[in-house]
This record gives C-alpha cells, sequence and structure tokens, in this order.
C-alpha cells in the first residue's frame, strides 16, 4: 500500500530532508502537499512540485495524504499535531516535539483518541557513531558499563548563535532542546532501565537569549551514571564518546567516525599489597586489594549494517502504518526523554538534584 504525505511548515528540514527523503525510489511514500504560514515557502513548495496551501483548515480537509510531518517551530508543534491527529492523519513531529511535558501528553493522549500513529523524528538513533558504541556496550566488549560520556563539542568559529526561531526562547529554542534532545534519547534507548536521579547545569554564556552549554548527569537504577554534554564553543575538543566499563574502554572521537577505539583487559592477577591506615590511637597495617592488568588495543570497524536515517526511521514508520513492523520511536519512550529533560531543566534552576 502506498502512502501519501502532507507536510507542515516547509522551512529547511521539511524540504532539505523530508521532502528528499520521502522522493527516494526505496521509500515507499509520495509527498504530495505542504502547508506553511509564509508565502515564499508555499510557493518554494508548488516549484517542487507540491500542491501548496497557506490555509491549514484547507490542508487538512483537503485528504491528498493519510501521513503528515509537522516541520514548524517548536512552539506550533503541539496544535499543530494535535489538529493533524483529529483530522484524521498520521502524524510525526519533528524534534523536540513539544514546549514541555504536559503538551506532548496531550499529544499522546489524542493520538491514543483517534486511533493515529504518532511518533517523532528522533533520527540520530540512526547515526554511524551512536550505533557502534551502542553494539560495543551490548557485546560486553568492556565488560559492565560503568559511565558512559556522550558529548558534541562545536567551534571554534562557534560561539552559541543559533539560526533562525532556533535562536529564540519563547519558540522553544536554544542548544539542550535542539541537540540536548537527541543525546539523550541515544542515551536512553541504549540504557533501558528506570532512572533513579537527574542534575544538570544548563547555561547561557555567549548568547543571551537561549542556552548554548549543557551538562547532564543521569543516573540509573544499577548505578550506571551517563553524562551529556552540548557545548558551542569548545576551541579544544573531547571525544564524541567516552565509555568506561569493569573491563576497559571506548573512545570515538567525532560524529563521523567509522571506528571506535577499545582497550579491553585481556589477563588480570588480583593481589594484596600492605599499607598504612591511621587511627585516632595510632597507625596500623591493613590490606589493600591490587589489580595488574594486560591490554590489547583495538579499533572496531562498524559492525552495524549501514544505513541512513531515511532508510532507518521512515522506512520503520512506513512498515508500522502497513502492521509490518513495530514501531521503533514510540510515544512513551519520547516521554521517558522529555520527563529527563524537563528535570534537568529543574535541576539546573535550583541547583539541587531531581529525584525520580
Amino acid at each position: 500500500m502506498g502512502h501519501k504525505m502532507g507536510i507542515i511548515g516547509y522551512g529547511g528540514m521539511a524540504a532539505g530532508y523530508h521532502h528528499s527523503s520521502a522522493k527516494r525510489a526505496d521509500i515507499d511514500i509520495e509527498p504530495v502537499a505542504a502547508y506553511d504560514i509564509n508565502p515564499e515557502r508555499v510557493e518554494a513548495a508548488r516549484q517542487n512540485g507540491l500542491i501548496g496551501f497557506d490555509d491549514l483548515n484547507e490542508f487538512l480537509a483537503s485528504n491528498l495524504f493519510d501521513f503528515v510531518v509537522v516541520a514548524t517551530s517548536n512552539n506550533f508543534h503541539c496544535e499543530m499535531i494535535c489538529k493533524s491527529l483529529e483530522a484524521g492523519y498520521h502524524t510525526m513531529s519533528e524534534k523536540p516535539v513539544a514546549m514541555n511535558v504536559a503538551e506532548l501528553k496531550k499529544m499522546i493522549a489524542t493520538s491514543e483518541k483517534t486511533g493515529k500513529l504518532f511518533t517523532v523524528h528522533q533520527n540520530r538513533r540512526w547515526d554511524r557513531d551512536y550505533m557502534i558504541v551502542k553494539k560495543l556496550i551490548e557485546e560486553g566488549a568492556v565488560g559492565k558499563p560503568v559511565m558512559i560520556e556522550s558529548r558534541i563539542h562545536a567551534g571554534p568559529d562557534s560561539t552559541g548563535m543559533m539560526g533562525g526561531w532556533r535562536g529564540f526562547k519563547d519558540h522553544g529554542g536554544g542548544m539542550f532542546l535542539d541537540w540536548g534532545i537527541h543525546m539523550m534519547d541515544q542515551i536512553l534507548y541504549m540504557i533501558q532501565e528506570p532512572v533513579k536521579s537527574v542534575y544538570a547545569v544548563i547555561r547561557n554564556i555567549h548568547n543571551t537569549e537561549v542556552d548554548d552549554y549543557s551538562k547532564v548527569l543521569v543516573t540509573f537504577e544499577s548505578g550506571l551514571a551517563a553524562q551529556v554534554e552540548v557545548a558551542t564553543f569548545t576551541p579544544l575538543h573531547l571525544p564524541r564518546w567516552y565509555v568506561l566499563g569493569t573491563e576497559g574502554n571506548i573512545t570515538m572521537e567525532n560524529i563521523s567516525s567509522d571506528k571506535a577505539k577499545v582497550r579491553k583487559i585481556t589477563n588480570s592477577e588480583a593481589g594484596e599489597r600492605e599499607a598504612l591506615a591511621y587511627t585516632a590511637n595510632g597507625m596500623e597495617k591493613r590490606m589493600q586489594k591490587t589489580l595488574k592488568a594486560e591490554f590489547v588495543e583495538y579499533e572496531a570497524p562498524e559492525t552495524p549494517p549501514p544505513q541512513d536515517w531515511a532508510t532507518g526511521l521512515y522506512s520503520n514508520v512506513i512498515n508500522a502504518l502497513d502492521g509490518k513492523e513495530e514501531l521503533i520511536v514510540k510515544p512513551a519512550q519520547v516521554l521517558r526523554c522529555f520527563e529527563v529533560m524537563f528535570a534537568a531543566i529543574e535541576s539546573s534552576k535550583t541547583g539541587k538534584s531531581v529525584e525520580f
């Protein structure tokens, strides 16, 4: 069964990615229409072969499509998604999906009420660097993970300036929601266990309107911790990924890497050594546990099968619509991620850890 796509918000992401992805021969969906409040973008849609609409009600009443992508600025997502679902269309939102948790819950409730599919374009679950690191962790390449660090360091020519509506707070702009939502989604999809606590520092360093730096520490029920950092001005970069495990380390230098460096224990010998401890009455001798280890270093190639965003996400959504696959980016997962994100925002405001 072929599907037809309508687009709400024909900006850069819609025209440059969603429209072009849907035109591919291996993606079984046809883009047919677009709505935008900007006349220039409506005309651009028409020039690109779509039926252009400048009236939302006419767009939703057209019945030219069965699937809608919402790619407006974040502050319009809730309204547009709910209207699309209520009009009878399966709907995918650009990220971040909402301005707060309450809006997201409203969208999920609308999807459940209408019986229409609802998902979010969390496309970076298909990033090569992420898929490689995730697979290495799942395979136990360095034993049980203890700390996972994920970061995006931009610069040195970037000083926190975000383009277009992303630079306005009332539009849901800022690096934490724009990039941080991807990174947190990756971590929570990788570590599917309950979150215990969240502590965050979110700052405006070079940008007075929206945040341009954030660091979040998420602790899970098992004791595993993950750190997510987004910085727009970093003349010297730290690795994109750093994983500390019980049997070694994984590092990956940047987002375009196709190999991870692994240093793993190959042989270890446990022992004890004598050391002095100091007490109120003097000194005493105690034994300390020691570990002598040998390591092997190697580069882990891209072990998962190559897959781009469109092939991964769009193919899954289409197959879910046709009842052939389970939806990968599930609303409940998006809600879990949003709850952690806004717990981080609360933590940064109060300077205290948020317990779950």
